[in-house]
């Protein structure tokens, strides 16, 4: 799921001919996303973090970190919920990364500082050449000694490499001024000191927002989790209409009890009766972020499923649409676009049908997408193209679902009126509608707080990545942005080649360790000394919950690694079930810190 979580294949059209001369081929405004162990600044503050590109001398650009952490999933909604029976109690539920939000129930990370879980993004496009490695002066207010090179590669080929450098700066701004887009979150249903985390709506009851993002190349509007009314395309000369009717999730094609309606506590505002009731009705706020690079909305609950989640991140012409189904025994289920008669003279198109078949609200008939299409690394595209500008979506999923049947949707007929094309809101009309469909007959129980031995958990995500563009888009450009997601740019942090101390990288477990109180969890810490210079001595410290050592290790020279067996007690008051956090440090006279962490479960 992580790693749908953070495809980088992001188009920023904006960036001029000689901004992108050192991005990989036509990729200048994809994102490269790197986790914190990737990056080699390991212990910073985020708000230190700074980026520079090499352009015949020191240019700052935008990098944005986004902090990360692993939670209980029952912790996104309030303790008593009341009469809703499928959050749960309190003691129940499971563990998911999501990114922290202080303004949410995801609340804040525990670790204040760049972490291993911790995500960085800058855009290809804000990279430059390798900077001279004869003891060039740094960028000015940064750390000199604080630096890391990162490597940017295109596994599509065509272009050159690009580099970005990281500096640590207490002066700077990460943003370097700039913000490719604008999210304004707006809860319509807050007033005076009112907040999301304390005051929202969690247990039976709608979120009226008036929630809207904005860049240069589109804007889309929010008036509830779940729900989208407004779609304007502003690429190129795009006319900038409005071409929304509705984002549709929906559960079979011919009834309206599960629907982005339902899932949002709107039963009465449908337009099909069906609804059993606001009985099991529920919602929360995972994050919502607004960085100089992109934006990030998250949001859960879906009727029975209060724990499917739905991610939104928004790039500069961009959008990745991720959902995560967690969810009981299903049927059928869908998610697609339905346009508004505004949209009424595009084409529709997609990889089985590249002649596309007009958008004219009279129905057509158009050659399916296959699961091998859509399913476990295969991307499909489907493209909506005219004067209104270009939208163009990639679609795949990731599942261990055994033998699953997916599909594209698309109706196009302002009258529809057969069982199966049941509109549950909007104008009524189903105008070039299109999206991903899990066809089922039978969807697994995805929620793995119900599996059983007849039930076991099995897991879906599925992705609809959105480019907006200008009318003159077709199946090439289409083409280009199915391969750009499938193969995201790469980002490899390094030794830094104008960096004259010794800078050590750590490597540490992934996994959590499981210890029972009073023993010891013993692993290995192993660091590389990756700056210019030998370095002095190494100490290899630990910090825990009632407990803090050093270890001596060796010097090193540039390049060298060494590991040291470490052990760390844990007490005997701890109980079953506690989390621990040990914060490991290697550090000597002269070179930079590398930090980590490393997790324990008591047994």
């Amino acid at each position: 799921m992580r790693a749908l979580a953070v495809l980088g294949a992001l188009m920023l059209a904006g960036f001029t001919a000689s901004q992108a001369t050192a991005a990989p081929a036509d990729r200048a405004g994809d994102a490269v996303v790197l986790k914190g162990d990737k990056t080699g600044m390991i212990g910073t503050m985020p708000g230190e973090i700074v980026g520079f590109k090499w352009d015949d001398g020191w240019v700052q650009v935008p990098v944005q970190v986004d902090e990360r952490h692993t939670i209980n999933v029952r912790q996104l909604y309030p303790d008593d919920t009341g009469t809703n029976p499928y959050i749960g109690d309190v003691e129940l539920g499971f563990e998911v990364e999501v990114y922290a939000d202080p303004k949410t129930r995801s609340g804040a990370d525990s670790d204040p500082t760049f972490d291993v879980d911790d995500e960085l993004t800058f855009m290809a496009g804000d990279t430059g050449t390798v900077a001279p490695a004869d003891g060039d002066t740094p960028p000015a207010g940064t750390d000199d000694s604080i630096r890391t090179k990162v490597d940017v590669s295109d596994p599509v080929g065509g272009g050159d490499d690009g580099v970005l450098y990281l500096f640590q700066s207490s002066s700077l701004d990460p943003s370097a001024g700039k913000d490719y887009v604008d999210y304004d979150f707006k809860l319509n249903n807050l007033t005076g000191g009112q907040t999301l985390l304390d005051d929202y709506g969690y247990i039976h009851s709608s979120n009226p927002e008036d929630s809207t993002v904005t860049t240069d190349k589109y804007e889309l509007h929010s008036f509830d989790r779940w729900q989208e009314d407004e779609l304007k395309v502003k690429a190129g000369n795009s006319t900038g209409a409005d071409i929304l009717d509705r984002e549709v999730a929906q559960a079979t094609k011919d009834g309206c009890s599960r629907s982005e309606y339902t899932f949002s506590g709107r039963w009465t505002e449908d337009s099909k009766s069906g609804n059993d009731g606001n009985t099991d009705d529920e919602g929360t706020y995972v994050n919502v972020i607004d960085g100089p690079v992109r934006a990030i909305r998250t949001y859960m609950g879906a009727n029975s499923g209060p724990y499917v989640q739905r991610e939104h991140i928004y790039y500069a012409d961009h959008e990745v649409n991720t959902i995560y189904l967690r969810v009981h025994v299903m049927t059928d289920l869908y998610a697609w676009t339905d346009y508004a008669p505004s949209a009424i003279g595009m084409t529709y198109r997609d990889m089985n049908n590249l002649a596309g078949v007009p958008i004219d609200g009279v129905p057509d008939t158009v050659t399916p997408t296959t699961t091998s299409e859509v399913a476990n690394g295969a991307y499909a595209w489907q493209q909506v193209s005219g004067a209104q500008g270009t939208l163009s979506t990639v679609v795949g999923s990731t599942t261990d679902i055994p033998n699953p049947t997916f599909g594209n949707y698309y109706l196009d007929d302002s009258t529809p009126t057969a069982g199966n094309e049941v509109q549950c809101g909007g104008d009524g009309q189903s105008i070039g509608s299109s999206g991903f469909g899990i066809l089922g007959p039978i969807t697994p129980n995805t929620d793995p707080r119900l599996a059983t031995d007849s039930f076991p958990v099995n897991h879906l995500t599925v992705d609809r990545v959105r480019y907006f563009g200008p009318p003159s888009d077709g199946v090439e450009q289409a083409e280009n942005y199915r391969a750009r997601v499938e193969k995201p740019l790469t980002g490899v942090a390094g030794a830094d080649p104008i960096a004259g101390k010794a800078k050590f990288k750590l490597k540490l477990p992934k996994k959590t360790l499981m210890v029972k109180a009073s023993k010891k969890a013993k692993f290995k810490v192993r660091f590389k000394n990756v700056g210019g210079t030998k370095s002095a001595k190494a100490k290899i410290c630990l910090k825990g919950p009632g407990s803090k050592s050093c270890k001596r290790g060796s010097k090193l020279a540039p390049g060298k690694a060494m590991k040291r067996k470490v052990s760390f007690k844990v007490k005997r008051r701890f109980r079953k079930g506690k989390r621990i956090k040990v914060r490991i440090a290697v550090k000597a006279k002269g070179a930079r810190t590398a930090r980590g962490v490393v997790r324990i479960r008591v047994k």
